[in-house]
């Protein structure tokens, strides 16, 4: 079952990519992804990025390996990432 759906288009004609996986929207903040929105679904919450034209290859980078991010600042970004699901 994917986590992810993309080519949503937004009110403001923006192009967005979804994600339920909350290490990878990490990861997507962390790498500079614009967060447009964060809603509920059921119990969960799907985060929503303005996409990119290599959001592909970002995403197959974070899933095999292959992307590099500070730890400090990625662990940074989890707690941020926390913070913003529990107030919201």
């Amino acid at each position: 079952m994917s986590t992810e759906r993309a080519d949503i288009r937004k009110s403001s004609g923006d192009t967005a990519f979804e994600t339920r996986d909350f290490y990878l929207a990490c990861f997507l903040r962390r790498t500079g992804y614009d967060l447009l929105d964060l809603r509920a679904e059921g119990r969960r919450k799907v985060f929503v990025f303005r996409d990119r034209p290599t959001r592909r290859e970002d995403v197959l980078a974070f899933y095999g390996q292959g992307a590099m991010v500070p730890p400090l600042a990625f662990s940074a970004t989890i707690k941020d990432m926390k913070a913003l699901l529990h107030n919201a």
